[in-house]
């Protein structure tokens, strides 16, 4: 019996995005707050912070994201289903894809007509004047 199974790749993705991403953000507040209390001479120092902590927001989110993919994936990682598909043809392979729906026969008379309830045709009236 096995006791350990190791976690799947979306999984292992999914917490490397989210540790990459919270490590960004924890030291680009730390560099924030230094720089709030030292401030710099440039002002662009400030969108590199903003262009970091966008960037680690953005590392979470996918993190996220992929967890979730991953876990929904599971079911087809752990089904017990064995796959098989046809060898030969494509007729193979069409029978198999759609289910055969039974056909419903109709009970014939002697003399070939279906048993059906059905009024018989009416004749269809010809018009006999003459054309001009």
């Amino acid at each position: 019996m096995q006791t350990y199974r190791p976690p799947s790749t979306p999984a292992q993705l999914s917490l490397t995005y989210i540790t990459i991403g919270c490590l960004m953000l924890v030291w680009t507040s730390v560099w924030y707050c230094y720089l709030v209390n030292h401030p710099p001479a440039a002002v662009a120092v400030y969108y590199w912070i903003a262009g970091l902590a966008l960037t680690g927001l953005a590392l979470v989110a996918i993190g996220l994201t992929v967890g979730h993919i991953g876990r929904s994936a599971r079911k087809a990682e752990s089904s017990n289903e064995v796959v098989t598909t046809p060898s030969s043809s494509n007729d193979q392979a069409a029978a198999v894809a759609a289910p055969v729906q039974p056909v419903q026969t109709v009970p014939a008379q002697p003399n070939g007509r279906p048993l059906v309830n059905t009024p018989p045709a009416q004749p269809v009236p010809v018009n006999s004047a003459p054309r001009q």
